[in-house]
Parts: structure tokens; C-alpha cells; sequence
């Protein structure tokens, strides 16, 4: 399969590489939710009076329906989403994210921090989300391609690749943002939303009224770190809203060498969690939301143990 870079710089122009786009736009999108969970369960959230917890847990909840509108274009355009597998969780700590967009800083399984002690999660998180245009307060280099570039060749091609074979019967994950898509319009439309609500509008942090959280990802991290709201004086915005207070606990882990494996329970959750989710596009069945809330129990039963949740594949039993 052909990188992002490839992508972005040689276009899209058959319905075959649609297809594997859209698989591997699943992959990126996936790829950030374990990173960003584990900063999540990270925080002690009955010392959690900034409600970053909260904050946070918005995003991972819109990366997971970035997955799923992804899936639903692929099913769409006569496309089988390919999820349940080893290799479609990527290995951590990496240096480049699913089709090899380069990382300065390591994304790795680490609680949420704010503090550049060797790297600070933030520093890692806003690296992910960074924007093509010029963000409020660019904290990172430019990467040689961003995420927003590669869906904006996505757009492209949904709109110059000839004879898109789209099926309005197709089957698909319908769960909040995650829509069924039947159509073109459909397909750009989450094209749209997926660019605005990681990385928001050229030249204006806000996001279109009524869609997702007040600010795209990579404004709400950055808010995060700098411990204040975005504000807007003068036309102008700048981090000098109200206070956001980091939280007083967070939980310190790291991976554990124990025999028997503490992860494996967890393990085998997030292998059932995708299964299902295949399942979806595979043969219709419903979405369950069960699988998730036990992937998040597991998950932060072992990071308050102080052992880091593995986020590999093991057969469901």
C-alpha cells in the first residue's frame, strides 16, 4: 500500500486505491485512541477539577467515530473493512503514525503530562493533530505531510475518480457522528467533519455551530497545556481565557513483565471490541457500546496498578 506522503503528493486516481486510502485512513484514525486513552485513565477524576478527563474523553469519542465514518465510506464504495487483525494495531512507542507520517516526538503509551521532562504527552498529542495551516500558537515543525493533507486528498479524489461504485445498501456503523454513506455528498461531508474536528478551519480555531466540541483537538490540547481557554480580544485569539486547572492526581504506570500477562484480559477486550466493530460492515450487526465500557474498566483497573495496558492483539476466548 502506498504512503501518505505518496498519497498526497501523486493523488488518488482509481477506485482500488480509494479503497486502500480509506482502509489506511482507518488505521491513522485508530492509532491515536490508545495514546490518548491512556492519558485519559490517566487522570485521578476525583481530582480532576479542570475537567481535563472530560475534555479528552471527547476527542478519543470523535476519533472513534473518525474510524467508523471511514469504515462507512470504504463499505460504501464496495470496500470490506479490515480491523479485526494484529497487524491494524499499531505497535508502540512509534516514530510514524499508520502510512508513515513522521513523528518528532514518540508516540507512546504514557499518562497525560505537561511537563517536557525527556517529552511532555501534550507536546506528543498537538505533534499528531497539528493543522496544514498555521495554527493559533504553532508549538511544533511542520510535518512533510498532516493528517488534514491527506484527507484533503481524499476529498479530492472522491470528487475525480471516475465511476465510484457507491451502494446505499452497503452496511454501516451508525452510532452518533458515525453516519451511514450513501452517496457523494455523504462522503465529503465526513471528509469535512473529520478535518474540522481534529484541526479545525484555516484561520479561526472555531468550529461550524452545533458540530463536535467547542474547539477542534489540536485547540483543546493546546488549551490543556497552557492551562487556559482560548479567547478572542480584538479579533484575535490567544490563550488567555479562564483558568484550566491541571489535575492534582494522575496516576503513574508502566508496562509490567509479570507472568501471567495483567493484560491479557484487557487484550483479548480490544480484540472483541474490533471483531464487533467489523462485524458491523461484515454482516450488518448492530453497534454494542458494551465491548468499549469494558475495555475502559479493564483498561483503568490496571493503569491505577501502575501497569501499562498493552493495546496488542489476543484472541477473544
Amino acid at each position: 500500500m502506498k504512503t501518505i506522503s505518496a498519497f498526497v503528493s501523486e493523488g488518488i486516481a482509481t477506485v482500488p486505491e480509494l479503497r486502500d486510502a480509506l482502509q489506511l485512513a482507518m488505521q491513522l484514525e485508530f492509532s491515536t485512541i490508545p495514546p490518548y486513552l491512556c492519558a485519559q485513565w490517566s487522570i485521578d477524576t476525583g481530582a480532576d477539577a479542570g475537567g481535563i478527563a472530560g475534555m479528552i474523553g471527547r476527542i478519543v469519542i470523535q476519533e472513534m467515530y473518525h474510524v467508523a465514518l471511514a469504515g462507512n465510506m470504504l463499505s460504501a464504495i464496495g470496500g470490506v473493512p479490515a480491523i479485526a487483525n494484529a497487524d491494524f494495531i499499531p505497535a508502540y512507542p512509534t516514530n510514524s503514525l499508520p502510512g508513515g507520517i513522521p513523528q518528532a516526538l514518540a508516540v507512546d503509551l504514557k499518562p497525560l503530562s505537561n511537563q517536557p521532562q525527556d517529552q511532555s504527552q501534550l507536546d506528543v498529542f498537538l505533534q499528531i493533530e497539528k493543522p496544514e495551516f498555521p495554527p493559533v500558537a504553532l508549538l511544533v515543525a511542520v510535518a512533510p505531510s498532516t493528517i488534514g493533507a491527506f484527507y484533503t486528498t481524499l476529498s479530492q479524489a472522491f470528487g475525480t475518480v471516475q465511476n465510484i461504485p457507491f451502494n446505499s445498501n452497503a452496511n454501516f456503523v451508525v452510532s452518533g457522528e458515525a453516519v451511514a454513506i450513501r452517496n457523494l455528498g455523504d462522503a465529503q461531508s465526513a471528509i469535512a467533519r473529520i478535518k474540522q474536528e481534529g484541526e479545525g478551519l484555516a484561520g479561526d480555531p472555531d468550529e461550524p455551530q452545533g458540530v463536535g466540541t467547542p474547539f477542534a483537538h489540536y485547540y483543546t490540547f493546546k488549551e490543556i497545556l497552557k492551562g487556559r481557554r482560548l479567547k478572542k480580544t480584538n479579533g484575535a485569539w490567544s490563550f488567555d481565557g479562564d483558568a484550566i486547572a491541571y489535575p492534582a492526581h494522575i496516576y503513574d504506570f508502566a508496562p509490567s513483565n509479570t507472568v501471567p500477562n495483567p493484560s491479557l484480559t484487557f487484550n483479548r477486550l480490544l480484540a472483541t471490541l474490533l471483531t464487533q466493530l467489523q462485524a458491523c460492515w461484515t454482516n450488518g450487526a448492530p453497534f454494542d457500546t458494551g465491548a468499549m465500557d469494558d475495555l475502559r474498566t479493564e483498561g483503568t483497573s490496571l493503569i491505577q496498578r501502575g501497569i501499562r495496558p498493552q493495546f496488542v492483539w489476543a484472541d477473544p476466548v
